[in-house]
C-alpha cells in the first residue's frame, strides 16, 4: 500500500518549488489566511526580527525567509498549509480537472463542505483524468499533498493511485539539496 508523508512530498521539491510555494502561502488562500499572522509571530522570533519589521517586508522576501525556516525543523508544521495554498493558488487548472472528473460541487477546485465522498471507481476516473492532462511531476505532487494530507473525502485515493498512477513514488524522489 502506497504512503505519502508531508516530509516526502517537501523533500521532492526543487528549492524554486520550494520558494515559489512559500510565496503561494503569503497570498490569498482559504488554507493559509487564518495561519498566516501565526506563521509571521513563529517566523519572526526564529528570524530574532520585530514581528512588525517582518510584516513590512516584501513578499517575496516573506517566501524565502519561509522557506529557510521551513526545510528546517522550526517550521515544518507549516509544510502541509504551503503545499495546499500551492496547489490551490498555481496548480488550480489540476485541482478542478480532479474534481470536476468526478462531478463534485466546488468553488475553484475547493470541494464544498457538503460532499459525499467518491466512491473508489470514480476517483480512479479523476486520477486518470489527470494523468491525461498534466505532466507527470505535477500530477504525482498534487497526488502526494492529497495523500499526506488525508482526510476522509478521499478514502480511495491509495487505491486509484495503486491502480491508475503506480508511478507516484518514484516521481516523488527527493531531489538534490541546492
Amino acid at each position: 500500500m502506497i504512503d505519502i508523508t508531508v516530509k516526502e512530498v517537501w523533500a521532492a521539491l526543487t528549492p524554486s518549488e520550494k520558494e515559489d510555494a512559500c510565496l503561494s502561502f503569503w497570498e490569498k488562500s482559504a488554507f493559509a489566511q487564518d495561519l498566516q499572522p501565526q506563521v509571521l509571530r513563529e517566523l519572526a522570533a526564529a528570524l530574532n526580527l520585530r514581528e512588525a519589521a517582518l510584516k513590512r517586508l516584501p513578499v517575496a522576501d516573506k517566501a524565502r525567509y519561509l522557506r529557510w525556516k521551513a526545510d528546517g525543523p522550526v517550521l515544518r508544521h507549516v509544510r502541509d498549509h504551503i503545499l495546499r495554498s500551492w496547489m490551490v493558488i498555481r496548480k488550480n487548472a489540476l485541482l478542478v480537472c480532479f474534481v470536476e472528473a468526478q462531478g463534485l460541487k466546488h468553488s475553484g477546485g475547493i470541494v464544498a463542505d457538503d460532499v459525499q465522498p467518491p466512491d473508489t471507481e470514480t476517483v480512479k476516473k479523476a486520477v486518470r483524468a489527470i494523468r491525461d492532462q498534466f505532466p507527470p511531476r505535477e500530477v504525482a505532487l498534487y497526488l502526494g499533498v492529497m495523500l499526506a494530507s488525508g482526510g476522509d473525502l478521499w478514502a480511495g485515493l491509495r487505491d486509484a493511485i495503486e491502480t491508475e498512477f503506480p508511478s507516484l513514488k518514484t516521481l516523488l524522489t527527493p531531489t538534490p539539496p541546492a
